[in-house]
C-alpha cells in the first residue's frame, strides 16, 4: 500500500514539475517554481526504495518457513504409503509429480508479494490517468487483457506437457544416476553397460527435445497474437492522447504526465504478466503436491489391528504367494518361512 501511495504521489509531482516548466515566463523562474515538486519526487523515490527493501526482507524471513512446512507435510505423507500402493504406476506418477511442488510454495510467496506490489502500482497509475482524462483508462485495460491471456495460455501448455512427460523424465533420471553411483561402477565398466545406458538416454532425450520444440512454437504463436493485439491497443491509446492534445482537450503538461503514467503502467503490465505466468505455473505444480499428499493419505499403512503379544518367540508364514501389479507370473509361490 505504501508503494502504491508513493507511486501516485510521484506521478502528481511529475505533473507539478511539467506544469511549471511549460508555463509562461523566464526559465529561471520556472525552475525555481518547480523545485518543491522536484524535492517531493526525490523523497518519493527514496521512500519507494526503502519500502521495496523492507518487503523483500520480510518475505525472505517467511519463505523458508513455508517451504519447510510444505516439504515436511508431503514427505511425511509419502513415507507412510503402503509398499503395494507405490508399485502401482498411476499412484507412483502422482507421488513423483508432487515433489516438484514443494519448492513452488516458497516461490509462490515471493511472486504473490511481487504481483500485489505491481497491481497496487498499476491501480495508482490508472487512478492518476483517469483523473487526467477518463478516455485513457479503457485503452490501458485493452493493453493488459491480451498479455494476460497469452501468459495464462503459455503456462497451461507447459504444465500439461510436464504432467504428460513425468514418467519419461523419471526414466531418464534413473538411467543417468547409474552412471555415477559407486556401487554400480564395477558393472558399468566390466560389462560396458554405460554404452547401453547412454544410448537409451540419447533416444529418450531426442523425444523430449521434440516436445520442447513443439512447446516453443506454440509459445511463439501465442506471444505473437498477444503482442499484436496489445500493440494495437497501445497505438490506440497514444492516438487518443494525440487527439486530446491537438483538439485542446488536454494541456501539454498534463499530456506529458499522461505519457509517463502510460509508460509506467505498460512497464508494470509487462512485469505483472511475467509474474502471473510464473505464479500460475507454480500454482499448478503446488496442486500436484496437494494431490499427492491427499493420495498418500488414502493409501497410508493402516493403523488398526490387534496388538502383538508381550513376548514374540517366532514369526511364521506358510504358503505365501505374491504377484506384482501388471506381472504375468507370480514372484513368490507357496513360500513358507519361520523366523
Amino acid at each position: 500500500m505504501g508503494q502504491g501511495v508513493t507511486g501516485a504521489t510521484g506521478l502528481v509531482a511529475v505533473n507539478g514539475v511539467l506544469t511549471h516548466l511549460f508555463a509562461d515566463g523566464p526559465t529561471p523562474d520556472k525552475l525555481r517554481q518547480s523545485l518543491p515538486a522536484l524535492v517531493v519526487l526525490a523523497v518519493v523515490s527514496v521512500g519507494t526504495a526503502l519500502l521495496a527493501a523492507w518487503s523483500t526482507a520480510m518475505s525472505g524471513r517467511l519463505e523458508p518457513q513455508i517451504e519447510r512446512a510444505v516439504s515436511t507435510q508431503y514427505y511425511r505423507a509419502v513415507t507412510r504409503v503402503e509398499v503395494a500402493a507405490t508399485e502401482r504406476p498411476e499412484i507412483q506418477r502422482h507421488l513423483e509429480a508432487g515433489k516438484f511442488g514443494t519448492d513452488s510454495a516458497r516461490r509462490m510467496l515471493g511472486l504473490s508479494v511481487g504481483i500485489t506490489g505491481v497491481l497496487i502500482s498499476i491501480v495508482a497509475s490508472a487512478a492518476v490517468l483517469a483523473s487526467l482524462h477518463w478516455a485513457l483508462l479503457p485503452m490501458l485495460l485493452a493493453i493488459a487483457v491480451p498479455k494476460g491471456w497469452g501468459a495464462v495460455r503459455t503456462a497451461r501448455h507447459e504444465y500439461l506437457s510436464r504432467r504428460h512427460w513425468v514418467d519419461h523424465r523419471r526414466a531418464v533420471a534413473t538411467l543417468l544416476q547409474y552412471l555415477t553411483m559407486p556401487h554400480a561402477a564395477g558393472e558399468i565398466r566390466a560389462h560396458e553397460a554405460g554404452t547401453l545406458l547412454l544410448r537409451g538416454y540419447e533416444e529418450m532425450s531426442r523425444l523430449m527435445e521434440a516436445e520442447q520444440r513443439r512447446l516453443a512454437r506454440a509459445q511463439a504463436h501465442t506471444e505473437l497474437v498477444a503482442g499484436a493485439f496489445s500493440g494495437l491497443a497501445s497505438l490506440g491509446c497514444y492516438g487518443m492522447l494525440w487527439w486530446l492534445l491537438t483538439s485542446g482537450g488536454l494541456p501539454l503538461a498534463v499530456g506529458g504526465t499522461a505519457v509517463v503514467a502510460i509508460r509506467n503502467s505498460t512497464a508494470g503490465l509487462t512485469s505483472l504478466v511475467r509474474q502471473v505466468n510464473r505464479m500460475y505455473e507454480e500454482m499448478l505444480q503446488f496442486s500436484d503436491t496437494k494431490e499427492a499428499t491427499r493420495l498418500a493419505a488414502e493409501h497410508a499403512i493402516p493403523r488398526t489391528g490387534a496388538p502383538l503379544p508381550s513376548s514374540v518367540r517366532a514369526v511364521r508364514v506358510e504358503k505365501v504367494s505374491f504377484t506384482y501389479p501388471g506381472a504375468a507370473e507370480p514372484a513368490l509361490t507357496d513360500v513358507s518361512l519361520r523366523v
